[in-house]
């Protein structure tokens, strides 16, 4: 068997959720919402994964568990004056970090591991979504989120970076967001029709276009609650079933938790998933059998919720995504 085989046979569609060796990639960003604080989420997923474990009711999961890596974010000395001023100031940064992540996620994969990118704001998904798409001829991504994350430069309302991921994603900005645009090493790294987004309730009116004129699979809050949790997730992945998909990235971002259950993020919009939803929501993706290859999980900020609760339910929603459950049955 050639290497390229080994390859190959590494990289078949199965889903890595449950089974597949997990490759930690933490990347303290917090350029693209411009609130400081979502970098120490990052950082502390990673390390409060590794504690969580260190138990030996969890040894599997641990023995799962691969070193972290941590992708280096420049630190600006002047970043707090530059906050919200609307002109891009921290694309340079924002794109040295994704370069890194993106050929991160691309290794991961190659390798047969689960790549997790650990966040971070939600600007991070253009570096783990240009690495992942590499590995794919169609790149589905589900996207679980209060925002669309569709806009643009020209069309953002905040100018924050961490809204235009998806926009970039689908070469909505080929020239005004270039280096990210070429990630995947083709513009778009993803086509519309390849994308699923649950959850969403926080849509600007540009974002609401793009979704319309594209055809982008797309359940608000409202309908995903009236459909029903499980059966609108299941929609989702027929959708990208019948799309075609050879492989699923799946972006979870934490505001789309009610924030009664996440006060710890900084987009925070009334009306989303309980605690108890979003686990079910997780459990089920583990327990598919499609080809969920990468995972991002986004925009904790601890400094936000000093109590710790937030924290607290962001690990317990990553490590049931992983396969941690309540009771262990041998």
């Amino acid at each position: 068997m050639t290497a390229s085989t080994v390859t190959t046979a590494r990289t078949a569609a199965t889903n890595r959720l449950l089974t597949a060796s997990i490759q930690p990639i933490a990347i303290p960003l917090w350029y693209g919402c411009e609130v400081p604080g979502v970098d120490h989420g990052a950082l502390v997923l990673r390390d409060g994964l590794q504690l969580r474990w260190i138990s030996p009711q969890y040894s599997g999961l641990r023995d799962r568990l691969r070193p972290a890596i941590t992708i280096p974010v420049v630190e600006l000395d002047d970043a707090l004056a530059r906050i919200d001023q609307r002109n891009m100031t921290f694309k340079p940064a924002i794109d040295d970090a994704n370069a890194a992540l993106a050929n991160a996620v691309d290794t991961a994969i190659q390798h047969g591991h689960l790549a997790l990118t650990l966040g971070g704001d939600h600007a991070v998904a253009m570096g783990s979504i240009g690495g992942a798409a590499r590995h794919a001829t169609k790149l589905g991504v589900l996207w679980i989120d209060t925002h669309p994350d569709l806009n643009t430069p020209e069309s953002s309302f905040s100018g924050h970076i961490h809204g235009m991921p998806l926009g970039t994603a689908i070469g909505l900005a080929p020239e005004s967001m270039r280096r990210a645009s070429l990630l995947a090493g083709q513009v778009p790294m993803i086509q519309p029709e390849h994308i699923c987004l649950l959850g969403i309730r926080d849509i600007d009116a540009g974002e609401e276009e793009v979704i319309a004129k594209n055809g982008i699979f797309a359940h608000t809050m409202d309908e995903w609650n009236d459909e029903g949790i499980l059966p609108g997730l299941e929609a989702a992945l027929n959708h990208l079933e019948c799309q075609g998909v050879d492989a699923i990235h799946l972006s979870f971002d934490l505001d789309v938790l009610d924030p009664a259950f996440m006060p710890g993020t900084g987009t925070r919009y009334p009306g989303g998933l309980t605690v108890r939803e979003a686990s079910q929501v997780l459990r089920y993706l583990g327990a598919w059998e499609g080809p969920i290859r990468s995972m991002d999980l986004v925009e904790l900020n601890p400094t936000l919720d000093a109590s710790g609760y937030s924290t607290d339910i962001a690990l317990h929603l990553l490590a049931t995504a992983l396969g941690e459950r309540m009771l262990s049955r041998g």
